[in-house]
């Protein structure tokens, strides 16, 4: 399991980069790691996971400039969530859930980073879901994580635009929208309302103790994607009992 969660820590760091270069439009492939602000080509050893950022202090070996947390933050959520994984949900839906879970840990990066969700880490990935679920590969049918994700999309996408007809202003973002799509082929009808359920109610809590802490004004914007994410892989974590809950009377 020790081996299980390095692996997952060195996948972390990866995610990390396919979460910040993504919506920058950055070669993933052929350019090598540099910092953000000086742009110095980093060694191996500016690049080992989460022990770099606390050998480093959090900050920049060269320029001094601090790197930001999300860096130690993703590789340890991708490690945690990945390692939870081995152990709560059957081998057969790993390698399934596992890249949903990537999926939705690069929008955890870059939401918080940038409050934008890439579609290749969403609406793109709905035809997998739709292709895990034909191969047995997640507990749902074709029938079922197709017709969920298009009823997911479509949904929210009601709810927006009323919330714009009654309000004037912009409602749930298109991003999030796809992001639900997505969640919708790979967790049904069930993982969708609690997802829901779960990132409303932490949403609008953390939400309120932000502004209350930071003193900003009640109309900041507060990305909603990483409470979704968090919502979706509780719920494939934890989906035996948390339907069982719901269908005790």
């Amino acid at each position: 399991m020790f081996t299980s969660f390095i692996i997952f820590l060195c996948w972390g760091s990866f995610l990390n980069v396919v979460g910040y270069r993504l919506i920058r439009s950055i070669d993933l492939v052929f350019l090598r790691s540099r910092c953000n602000a000086c742009k110095q080509t980093l060694t191996w050893y500016d690049l080992i996971p989460l022990l770099s950022w606390l050998s480093l202090r959090g900050k920049c070996r060269y320029c001094n400039v601090p790197i930001s947390f999300l860096y130690p933050l993703i590789e340890l959520l991708t490690a945690t969530m990945l390692t939870a994984l081995l152990v709560y949900v059957p081998e057969a839906y790993f390698f399934a859930y596992a890249l949903f879970f990537s999926a939705l840990i690069v929008v955890i990066r870059s939401d918080l980073e940038s409050m934008l969700i890439s579609r290749f880490t969403s609406l793109y990935l709905v035809p997998l879901g739709w292709l895990f679920a034909h191969l047995k590969m997640i507990p749902l049918s074709l029938w079922q994580s197709f017709t969920i994700s298009i009823g997911a999309f479509f949904f929210l996408t009601a709810i927006s635009w009323f919330f714009n007809k009654v309000t004037g202003k912009q409602g749930m973002g298109q991003g999030d929208i796809d992001l639900f799509t997505l969640i919708g082929a790979f967790t049904g009808v069930v993982g969708c309302w609690f997802t829901l359920l779960f990132a409303s109610l932490t949403g609008s809590v953390i939400g309120i103790a932000y502004l209350l802490y930071t003193k900003q004004q009640i109309n900041t914007r507060i990305p909603f994607g990483p409470f979704l994410s968090f919502g979706a892989m509780i719920y494939v974590l934890h989906a035996p009992t948390i339907i069982k809950l719901l269908l005790t009377k």
